[in-house]
């Protein structure tokens, strides 16, 4: 395996790990994650800058996704290096919107992280992902309505055109992410510290983003896939009723998907791009062995009886997966015009090490109670491919 690909395997160990802890940890096994997470990504970024010091070879630095700086990121690093080296850390990053043209980080960062995002991880590639940037509210289609109609228009019809639409506050839902910043990096130059950063903010928001997704309440965050998307209660919605499968053969199958093909007005629609969500354990262990068989040039080949894709992602529970249309779930994250970046003090550090909060907001949902189903999956079988033979076949006896 490459250096590069050593670099990527060791961060993707560390981001699991902080999710798992996140999921199920107390407190300090959080902690040391958290701890073990931005201590990689240091060693990565000093490990380059080393190597391009000895080298001035600006290649290597994109190869390993180091951006060309625009003159308003480098401007806003520069700053911001200046501003955490003084005493008064605190003012100093207050006053240096003050400093900079745009008056905080520029958006093209939190932009190119959630685009590398995007990218970089299954589920989120999958989703109806979109940076809303700094509205505060965004409209989607409910496809429960009917949004055109023939004829002459009354106000009846224009009623019910105007209610097939669904407004969300993006500002309601607050995603933080603190980002320790060590003095060593801000030695580096606005090149690593940006890198830096970027790294922090995109594996720290994936982590929180894929848990919302897949289950997240509603309450502060978005409606996860394995959520109801009515009957909360103080604003908490409930879980969805999982659905027991012991196989996932044609008729197993094709009465689930059937579920999907009607909105909750009970009208039809197209199913397209089915996948299915599990953990990595659950997929070895009960869905590779339910749907993975041997074909006659002896390749194993995964059989499931419609078209549909796996995703693993460790935020669903043992046990369960979830059969989604994703391009129906709704993701919109954007930023406050008031800032994205400030000093915080809500977590105490070394002295060699400033801490800051780098706030977005954001919203997510089905747009359909049925997009969405969630299954135990705890009792599927191994698949089996069933043979039918025409005719009369004689035993070893009747022989």
């Amino acid at each position: 395996m490459s250096f590069l690909g050593n670099k990527k395997l060791k961060q993707q160990e560390v981001a699991t790990k902080m999710q798992t802890v996140l999921t199920g940890g107390n407190e300090e096994e959080i902690k040391q994650a958290w701890i073990e997470f931005q201590n990689a990504i240091v060693e990565d970024i000093k490990s380059d800058f080393e190597e391009y010091q000895q080298t001035g070879d600006k290649n290597i630095l994109a190869q390993r996704g180091y951006r060309q700086l625009t003159s308003a990121e480098e401007k806003f690093y520069n700053k911001l290096i200046e501003a955490s080296k003084m005493r008064n850390v605190q003012q100093a990053v207050t006053t240096l919107t003050d400093l900079t043209d745009n008056k905080l980080m520029p958006e093209t960062v939190i932009e190119d992280v959630y685009r590398d995002l995007v990218e970089e991880h299954p589920l989120l590639s999958k989703v109806n992902f979109q940076s809303v940037r700094y509205a505060t509210k965004c409209i989607f289609n409910d496809h429960t309505k009917q949004a055109a109609v023939w004829g002459e228009i009354d106000a009846e019809i224009t009623k019910e055109i105007t209610s097939a639409f669904k407004v969300m506050e993006i500002t309601q839902n607050k995603l933080s992410a603190f980002a320790v910043i060590p003095m060593g990096i801000l030695d580096l130059g606005p090149t690593f510290l940006d890198g830096y950063i970027r790294a922090i903010l995109k594996d720290a928001i994936a982590v929180a983003l894929e848990e919302a997704i897949v289950k997240g309440d509603g309450k502060g965050k978005p409606i996860g896939l394995m959520k109801k998307l009515t009957g909360a209660l103080d604003g908490v919605y409930q879980d969805k009723d999982a659905i027991a499968v012991t196989d996932f053969g044609v008729k197993s199958m094709g009465g689930l998907i059937a579920k999907m093909t009607k909105n909750e007005k009970g009208q039809n629609r197209p199913v397209r791009g089915l996948t299915l969500i599990c953990n990595a354990n659950d997929y070895y262990t009960l869905v590779a062995p339910a749907v993975r068989v041997q074909n006659m040039s002896g390749a194993y080949v995964d059989n499931f009886a419609f078209p549909m894709e796996v995703v693993i992602s460790e935020a669903v529970p043992a046990g369960k997966a979830v059969v989604a249309m994703l391009d129906n779930y709704f993701v919109g994250v954007g930023f406050s015009k008031d800032g994205v970046i400030e000093f915080s003090d809500e977590y105490k550090f070394l002295e060699d090490q400033r801490t800051y909060k780098i706030k977005t907001y954001g919203v997510g949902r089905a747009i359909c109670e049925n997009d969405a189903l969630v299954l135990d999956i705890s009792g599927l079988g191994e698949a089996v491919i069933p043979v039918k033979v025409k005719g009369t076949v004689a035993t070893k006896e009747q022989a």
